[in-house]
């Protein structure tokens, strides 16, 4: 049983909703956003890389990036290695792109914890870093903790078809 409901979940998508309405008005898709964001994690990556990095076809990638360098997000320049590559770079424009969406989920989160009394505030946000921490931690030793719990049958996870998601 979901004792969430999968709450954290739709309050993120809905978020980034957000985030994303703002963007489009800067004339950025989402595919654009995650794009942008591995480059900025992966500075001097080259193209093939983000093809892995987003498992998106070779053609959308490659459609992607002429779109980016277009709007002044990214610049590409030679690899010293090989001369037929081309690696990526975030520019000062993507910077400011990413405080930009940083500071709207900000704003968002704040505005929806207006409607809790400050005591309830502070419990929430310290049971959601003690979450957020332990799915961190788990995340960086490669899952391992929640692979043994559904190995161990502590939980199943089994689809029911008639169950459908509210959002």
């Amino acid at each position: 049983m979901d004792l969430s409901r999968r709450m954290i979940t739709k309050i993120a998508r809905n978020a980034a909703r957000f985030t994303q309405r703002q963007g489009k008005a800067l004339g950025l898709g989402s595919s654009e956003y995650e794009a942008l964001h591995f480059i900025r994690k992966n500075p001097g990556v080259c193209q093939d890389a983000v093809v892995q990095g987003l498992g998106l076809e070779k053609s959308a990638v490659a459609h992607l990036m002429a779109g980016l360098e277009q709007k002044g997000f990214i610049t590409r320049t030679k690899d010293p290695q090989d001369n037929r590559r081309r690696l990526l770079f975030a520019t000062p424009k993507a910077e400011r792109l990413r405080d930009s969406r940083a500071a709207l989920e900000a704003y968002y989160y704040q505005w929806l914890l207006e409607t809790l009394a400050p005591a309830q505030r502070d419990a929430f946000l310290q049971t959601l870093e003690l979450l957020y921490q332990r799915s961190k931690m788990d995340w960086r030793n490669g899952f391992a903790e929640i692979l043994a719990s559904m190995k161990e049958g502590q939980h199943t996870h089994e689809i029911d078809a008639n169950q459908s998601e509210s959002t």
